[in-house]
Order: C-alpha cells, then sequence, then structure tokens
C-alpha cells in the first residue's frame, strides 16, 4: 500500500483535507469544461473514491417531475445507467430529498422509516448512503447520491463534502444553461449580438452583425465598439454609443434605437439594448450589446400612419355611422363619423382605449371577439345594439403591402329605421298569412261543396246528360281541381318563411337522389337522361330544397320539346356560398318572357299545352331568397334554359 501523503495525520483531518481538494478540483473543471456529461461522470467516480462508497449516481428530474432517471453512476448493473427511472412521490426517497434542502443521510435502509428505498437500491443490496438535491427545493435539477453495501455511519463532513460537489453541479449546470441561451441568441439570424470589455472593447460579434458592414471580425477584435464602421463617419451616433457604453458598464441597462446607413447607402434601423453582465461581487465584467433591424417595422409604421390619415378624412364624414380602426392590442387608434353626435360616447373617448373597455359587456364581448377574427384574416359582421339603437358592424382586417395584418377597420351603421322597417314587415307576412289560411279556408269549403253537388250529378244524372252536358260537367269538375291546385299553391307560398324548418348542414347529392326516385316514373316515359355532377353541402331546409328541385327538373322534363330530354345539374363554388345549376336542352325562354315566369299564376303556355298551376317558380324563389339566395334563368328560344340559385355554404 502506497504511503498516505498526509504522512501521519489524524485520518479525519486527512479524509476532511481530501475531501477539500477534491471539491476545488472538481470546481475547476466545471468552470472549464463544456462538456457536462463529463464532468457528472468524473464526479461520480471522484465520490466513490473520495468516500471509499460502493455506488455513485446522479438521477435527473424529467420534465413532468414525476420520475428521476440514471444519468450518470458507478457500480450499477450494466444498462441502467441512461435508462433507469426513479419514481418522486412523497413516499419514496427521490421525492424526499427532493424537497430537503438538506443532505438525507440513511443509516440503515432496512430500518429507514421516512420514505422506501427504491428498487434500485434495494436490488443493490444498499444499506446506507446520502443523498442531496442538485439546485434548490425552487429550482430542482436532479440529486446526488453515494451509497454503501455495508452499513455505515456517514459524518457530517462526509454529508457536506456531498452537498458541496452537487454544488459544484449545479453551478456547472446553469452556466451550461446559461452559455446555451446565450450561444442561441449569439446565432440567432435575427439579432445582432456583440460582446465587449466594460471599456467598449470589442470582444466578439455575432455573423449577423457583421453582414451589415465591408469588414471581418479580425478587423473589429479589439476596437473600441463606438469607433467600429457600424456607426459611420460622423460624430453623432458615436457620441451617443459612447454614452450608452458608459452607462452599461455603470450597471445600467440601456435601451437605444439608432438610424444607420449600410456601406450600399441604404438606410437601417436599429432597436436595442446594452446589457451589463455581472459577476458573484456585483462588478461589471462584460457588456452584451444586443438588436433587432426595425426598418420594416418602422416602414410599416409610417404607412399605418398614412393609412389612418386617409381613413380619418374618410371617416369623420361617414354618414349614418361610424368607423374605426385598431391595433393589434385591440386598441382604438381612430374613430369618427357623424352618428357620433347622438350618441353618449365621443369619438375622443374611444382613441386610445381597449376594446372591452369602451363598451359595455355585452357589446364589448362581441366587438372583441369579431377584432381578433379580423386580426386573424378573417372579415366578421356583427349585429348589436347600443344607446337604444340597432347597429350592423362589418370588421375587416387591415394589411400592408406584404399582405401582413397590421390592425382592423370597423364600419358601424345604424339600422335602426330598417329593422323597424323588418319588424313590421314581418307582422305584416304573418296577417297575410293568417289571410291566405282564412281566405283558403273560406274557399276550401264551397269548393268541397261544388266539387260533391257535381259529383251527386254525375252519378245521379250522368246516363241523362247529353254529349254537351257531359263536356260541361268536366269543364266543371276540372275547374274545381285547378282552383283547390292554385289555393293550395297560395298557402305554400305564404308559409315558405314562417313554416320552413331551420336552416342546418343539407347534402344536395341526398336531396337529388330523393327527387330523381320520385320522378322515376316520368323519367321512365319521358327517356330522361339526368347527369348529375358532385353537390356539396349547404345550411339549408331539406324538405324546402327537395321542393325546388322537384319543381325545376319537372319543368326540365316537360319543356324538353319533341326529343327525350337531356339535363344536367352541376354546382360551382362562389366564396361562402354554393352556385346550382339545372341545364335542360328544351325549348327555351324568350328573354322577355324570363322575369315573368317567376311570378304567382303567370303561364307562358296554356294548361292544354302544359299542366299546372303557374306558382312553381314563384315558389322555388321564394325559397331561396328565405335561404339567402336568388334564382334566375338564362335562356335562348329553341337552345334550351339553365335555371341558376345561389345557397350559402355548410361549415367545413
Amino acid at each position: 500500500m502506497p504511503p498516505s501523503p498526509y504522512g501521519d495525520a489524524d485520518p479525519a483531518l486527512a479524509a476532511y483535507t481530501r475531501q477539500q481538494e477534491t471539491i476545488a478540483e472538481l470546481g475547476q473543471q466545471g468552470l472549464e469544461t463544456d462538456d457536462l456529461d463529463q464532468l457528472i461522470h468524473d464526479t461520480t467516480v471522484t465520490v466513490v473514491e473520495t468516500l471509499d462508497a460502493d455506488y455513485a449516481k446522479v438521477l435527473e428530474l424529467l420534465p413532468d417531475e414525476e420520475a428521476v432517471f440514471l444519468r450518470q453512476g458507478v457500480g450499477w448493473d450494466d444498462g441502467l445507467v441512461g435508462t433507469a427511472t426513479v419514481p418522486t412521490d412523497q413516499d419514496s426517497q427521490a421525492g424526499f430529498t427532493l424537497l430537503t434542502e438538506e443532505p438525507v443521510v440513511v443509516d440503515d435502509l432496512r430500518t429507514e422509516e421516512r420514505f422506501s428505498g427504491p428498487d434500485l437500491l434495494t436490488d443493490h443490496g444498499v444499506r446506507s448512503g446520502v443523498s442531496v438535491i442538485i439546485g434548490s427545493v425552487d429550482d430542482p435539477w436532479g440529486i446526488l447520491g453515494v451509497h454503501t453495501t455495508e452499513a455505515r455511519e456517514f459524518t457530517e463532513h462526509d454529508a457536506t463534502f456531498v452537498q458541496s460537489v452537487a454544488n459544484v453541479l449545479a453551478t456547472a449546470i446553469e452556466n451550461t444553461r446559461t452559455q446555451r441561451r446565450f450561444q442561441a441568441v449569439f446565432e440567432d439570424p435575427n439579432i445582432l449580438v456583440g460582446l465587449l470589455e466594460p471599456d467598449g472593447t470589442v470582444m466578439d460579434i455575432n455573423q449577423t452583425a457583421m453582414e451589415y458592414i465591408d469588414a471581418d471580425l479580425d478587423d473589429v477584435t479589439g476596437e473600441i465598439f463606438w469607433e467600429t464602421p457600424w456607426w459611420g463617419e460622423g460624430d453623432d451616433v458615436r457620441a451617443d454609443v459612447k454614452e450608452w457604453t458608459e452607462r452599461a458598464a455603470a450597471g445600467e441597462y440601456v435601451e437605444f434605437e439608432a438610424d444607420l446607413t449600410r456601406p450600399d447607402g441604404e438606410r437601417y434601423t436599429l432597436n436595442g439594448t446594452f446589457r451589463p453582465v455581472t459577476d458573484d461581487d456585483g462588478d461589471v465584467v462584460s457588456i452584451i450589446v444586443s438588436d433587432r433591424d426595425v426598418t420594416e417595422r418602422k416602414r410599416h409604421e409610417r404607412r399605418l400612419r398614412k393609412s389612418e390619415q386617409r381613413h380619418r378624412t374618410l371617416a369623420e364624414n361617414f354618414p349614418n355611422g361610424i368607423v374605426t380602426m385598431f391595433d393589434d392590442d385591440l386598441r382604438y387608434t381612430l374613430a369618427a363619423g357623424l352618428a357620433f353626435d347622438d350618441l353618449p360616447v365621443s369619438s375622443s373617448d374611444l382613441e386610445g382605449q381597449f376594446v372591452r373597455e369602451a363598451w359595455p359587456d355585452e357589446v364589448g364581448e362581441t366587438l372583441e371577439s369579431a377584432f381578433r377574427d379580423a386580426l386573424e384574416g378573417e372579415t366578421r359582421t356583427v349585429e348589436v345594439e347600443y344607446a337604444h339603437r340597432e347597429w350592423i358592424i362589418r370588421v375587416v382586417p387591415l394589411t400592408d403591402d406584404d399582405g401582413t395584418v397590421f390592425g382592423g377597420m370597423t364600419i358601424a351603421q345604424d339600422v335602426t329605421e330598417q329593422v323597424e322597417r323588418q319588424r313590421k314587415l314581418e307582422a305584416s307576412n304573418e296577417r297575410l298569412e293568417q289571410f291566405a289560411y282564412a281566405a283558403s279556408h273560406d274557399l276550401q269549403e264551397p269548393l268541397r261543396m261544388v266539387s260533391s253537388y257535381l259529383q251527386l250529378i254525375e252519378r245521379r244524372y250522368g246516363d241523362d246528360l247529353d254529349e254537351d252536358g257531359e263536356e260541361f260537367l268536366e269543364y266543371a269538375v276540372d275547374g274545381a281541381d285547378r282552383m283547390r291546385e292554385m289555393i293550395d299553391g297560395l298557402l305554400q307560398y305564404s308559409r315558405v318563411d314562417t313554416q320552413g324548418d331551420p336552416l342546418e348542414p343539407v347534402d344536395l347529392d341526398d336531396v337529388v337522389d330523393d327527387v330523381i326516385e320520385d320522378l322515376q316514373l316520368q323519367i321512365e316515359e319521358s327517356g330522361a337522361e339526368i347527369a348529375v355532377g358532385s353537390l356539396p353541402r349547404v345550411e339549408g331546409d331539406a324538405s324546402q330544397l327537395r321542393q325546388v328541385f322537384q319543381n325545376l327538373l319537372t319543368n326540365a322534363i316537360a319543356y324538353s320539346g319533341d326529343e327525350p330530354p337531356s339535363i344536367r345539374v352541376t354546382a360551382d363554388r362562389r366564396g361562402q356560398r354554393w352556385l346550382i345549376s339545372v341545364r335542360d336542352e328544351g325549348i327555351g325562354i324568350d328573354p322577355e318572357d324570363q322575369d315573368l315566369v317567376f311570378e304567382v299564376f303567370q303561364r307562358l303556355h296554356s294548361r292544354d299545352e302544359q299542366a299546372g298551376t303557374g306558382i312553381g317558380l314563384a315558389l322555388c324563389q321564394r325559397i331561396v331568397e328565405r335561404h339567402g339566395g336568388r334564382l334566375w334563368v338564362e335562356s335562348e328560344p329553341g337552345e334550351g334554359s339553365t335555371f341558376s340559385f345561389t345557397l350559402p355554404a355548410a361549415e367545413e
């Protein structure tokens, strides 16, 4: 056995001295190395040797904090280092250690009552040991532990030694984190970064900043920062840079903005900070200069100011409403309009306010939602009630020349009178429906009586009637039937708005399939060919849309001319709507008559030529209008007809 370097000194003193030397050696390595894994490995080896132990481990806390994993260690079975995990619940040794600032000393794990030993220790026959937190209870990184298989009393010096080693690791880990953060900033292609001595001497500059001047890094390293090419030849900016550097050297955090010129003459603007870096004593040891090129932002702000001026001129003269603009913080930057004269809030009250602060809760909540959608590029229209008036507000995004959204604009119109007219119209329509129902009910009863007596005459006196009498009776029956059909059609027409189902997503493929199945007999008798393209989902009333397709397809078959009907049904997306077309190759419609076909009871052909009540297309038009669309026809005599209508697209 080699002689002890401490001669015949007291063994306890020799062990303590050895521990202090080990701490110093590891601390020096922690300062010099950038290989954290090597430092952690060397630490576990050194701790085992210094304390003459069987095992040492460094456990790193996982992100979910529910377990730690064995990052480095000595003595453990092959394959465990880098893979084994230990739970951190309150009853576990690891969990107990992470909640304790002082070293956790275990004399005998078999009789330990504070916590349960993990499988990692019990499977290796561990009995005694010391565990300490790496970091702090508030910000733990992991655990350092040392263990023996024989029962052993670790001294206070031993526990302090393990804690000191853990502190060395914690410092090295934090330094590595800081270095990585700084490296990430230094290598960021969007940030210009420089590292200076407190006197302003350049220590290092990142590549992003070097691209702004015609010089190499060697040309500026060791130079005084305010005399480098970034700041031009004049004294104006250079004097400011010198002042900023001196203030940072005195410990001040300095923000700055400077207009500069590239070697090619292009102007640009930098915005950034001079940040002092201090040691443990609070002395400034270096200065970090970090800044961004904000040229585009400055140009954008100038364009926004010009845009606001143009919009302000428009807004101040906007009749029957108000115009506002807001920024990406949802703060009003402009408010104007003649309607402010009649409101309890003025335009000056709005400008500078956040939207939620400017209005009552319900109005503010509605507007804030629409404003946020506008900042995402979406145009919204909302309805609100304010100051006993009804308002429709259109909220649109504002974009720069590159298409980037920088704010939004609202156009609010007072629609109180229109709403009131609509309410009166709805009330009128309701009365009209009541009248139509009452009138039809009153007409149906005498019609039933006429039909009954005509049937009675036919049964009782049919054999006694001559040819003219039979013809007259046939006319009377036919007239009563047509009157009943017209009354039923009128009822359907009057109830489109009031008795339709709510609009909801409808698959038009299914609707048209049902209609074609219902018309199968007519299709077979006429030899019709109906080609249906892929049809979309729309927001609609399935029952009413079935009526539309049934009328259009029935007409296309009926007015096909001498040739077998050839019909195509197609759909084309138009923004938020679908354009649906039903095309036939039939007899067509004269341009002068194309508006008449949509009027109630208007017929272009006699009943002898074509059956029907003359209300079908009028009913189709009203149904489409109820869906917020329109229906029209394009046709030439002998060239067929295309009936087209629009419907709102269903949300995906």
